[in-house]
């Protein structure tokens, strides 16, 4: 079920009363058992992998922590790490691992056949790089003391397959969630209206403006890479980085959004990622919690910094140092983070882009000191190079970013002469770039709002009721969010 349906507006309205109806030691399983079929109304048979991964996450988990020799504790994690990791490589990686052997197969002389022709089917389960990475935390916290495993396997399976979040994050961490659970929670009006809102603006980005701008990018990303010109990439990209950013930040609004409906409160996903002045501050406001556990669970330990316990910051807040291991450790981690996102070697250059610029921001100098000493053109640099890097992520391979990347290197290629997009996308461009940066002004910089703040709340419901209005209107078929193929 989607989020942006009417299905789950229906499934809203029913389950939340009854929720809230329930007595408190009864909410924590409706929870859980209400998460598991929400998931299997997908594939039944998947939601059995979940629970399996659960269950070896729950039983190590309380072994490490019963245990006081070392060696008995690695070996329990180590399990834990073998099993999550072990079915995240053998559903996401398989085609991939092999079609690379193949590839060197073949330079060796070799012809072997790839595995779909064997028969070989694999289908991907939702969410399971996002569930993997949050067992995974929950058993390496337990491993470093951070926290001690619950005792409620009901309560433990919930915080792994609470339906808001399963599917494509927010990636939270066991200390965060656990605590609420266990907790009795109460119905505040507070929380029901923010919620609402949340959902609101979430599905207003995702139904209004992520699929508006969807046919726009496929036309274009449709066309022989070739025969673009550098204007025509550039609008492309910059399309695109509009589109996964409104799929994605609406998804994460209306998923923080329906857990604090039941009480639950998560931590933001984004913020303004597309205002930020370096490559830090970037990441510090795009996919924070994956960039939080990306900080936690592998570029702090590589670095040898202390690790923090928060799925808040981004992977921003880490401390920058010089030196071949330090950048060692980031291009290793970015290369990661690149595979995590898609099995293919475009979402691998995607991670080192992005290891690059900020490898460039944190070694030079005048990039270091740009976004202090000259703001506007630190923020116009860095949304160019952080649009640019949304080319690998959206582009037919590998093949075709390189020839993307060319074009946006090529002096000549900078002409309307052989326009290939339609000038309505050039419009659009200017008009959302220009729209952003007009509401990041407004909404994040009080003393300049048109309004007085007495006047606050009366220009917020009218700006809800006109996102539900045009949400009424766009809500036709629901489209699946981008992060769903992770």
């Amino acid at each position: 079920m989607l989020f942006n349906s009417w299905g789950y507006i229906l499934f809203l309205l029913v389950f939340v009363p009854l929720h809230w109806l329930l007595p408190h030691r009864l909410r924590t399983g409706l929870l859980g058992a209400t998460s598991v079929l929400f998931y299997s109304m997908w594939r039944w048979e998947f939601s059995l992998l979940v629970i399996f991964s659960a269950c070896i996450d729950y039983l190590a988990s309380r072994r490490i922590h019963r245990s006081d020799d070392a060696r008995s504790r690695k070996r329990w994690l180590l399990l834990s790490l073998a099993v999550n990791l072990g079915l995240l490589v053998a559903f996401k990686y398989t085609y991939f691992i092999w079609d690379n052997i193949r590839l060197f197969g073949a330079e060796a002389g070799g012809d072997w056949p790839a595995l779909q022709d064997l028969g070989v089917r694999i289908i991907l389960p939702l969410g399971i790089s996002f569930y993997t990475f949050q067992t995974i935390s929950y058993t390496i916290d337990v491993y470093r003391r951070v926290i001690v495993p619950v005792p409620s396997f009901v309560s433990f399976l919930t915080y792994v397959t609470f339906w808001p979040q399963l599917i494509a994050g927010p990636v939270l961490r066991a200390g965060e969630v656990l605590p609420q659970l266990e907790a009795e929670r109460r119905l505040r009006w507070g929380d029901v209206t923010t919620g609402l809102a949340l959902i609101v603006t979430g599905m207003f980005q995702k139904v209004v403006l992520a699929d508006s701008i969807a046919p726009m990018v496929d036309e274009i990303f449709a066309m022989p890479a070739v025969a673009l010109t550098a204007l025509d990439t550039w609008v492309a990209t910059f399309l695109f980085g509009f589109q996964i950013y409104f799929d994605f930040a609406g998804y994460s609004a209306m998923a923080i959004g329906s857990a604090m409906l039941v009480g639950l409160h998560f931590p933001d996903n984004f913020d303004w990622p597309y205002m930020a002045r370096s490559p830090r501050g970037f990441w510090q406001g795009w996919h924070i919690s994956l960039s939080s556990w990306i900080r936690d669970y592998l570029y702090l330990p590589l670095t040898g910094q202390a690790f923090r316990t928060e799925s808040t910051g981004g992977i921003g807040v880490a401390t920058e140092r010089k030196g071949g291991h330090q950048l060692r450790a980031l291009f290793l981690t970015w290369f990661i983070m690149g595979l995590w996102h898609g099995a293919a070697w475009n979402f691998a250059l995607w991670g080192l882009y992005h290891a690059t610029l900020i490898a460039l921001f944190r070694v030079l100098t005048p990039l270091k000191k740009l976004p202090d000493a000259a703001p506007m053109i630190s923020w116009l640099l860095l949304l160019l190079t952080s649009m640019a890097g949304w080319i690998p992520f959206r582009a037919q391979g590998l093949g075709d970013s390189l020839t993307l990347f060319g074009k946006l290197l090529t002096p000549s290629a900078y002409t309307l002469g052989g326009r290939q997009a339609d000038m309505y996308t050039y419009f659009w461009t200017a008009v959302i770039t220009l729209g952003m940066a007009l509401t990041w002004w407004f909404i994040k910089r009080p003393a300049r709002r048109p309004w007085p703040s007495r006047f606050a709340n009366p220009v917020q419901g009218l700006a809800l009721a006109v996102m539900v209005c045009a949400i009424l209107i766009c809500l036709r078929t629901a489209k699946q969010f981008i992060y769903f193929q992770f």
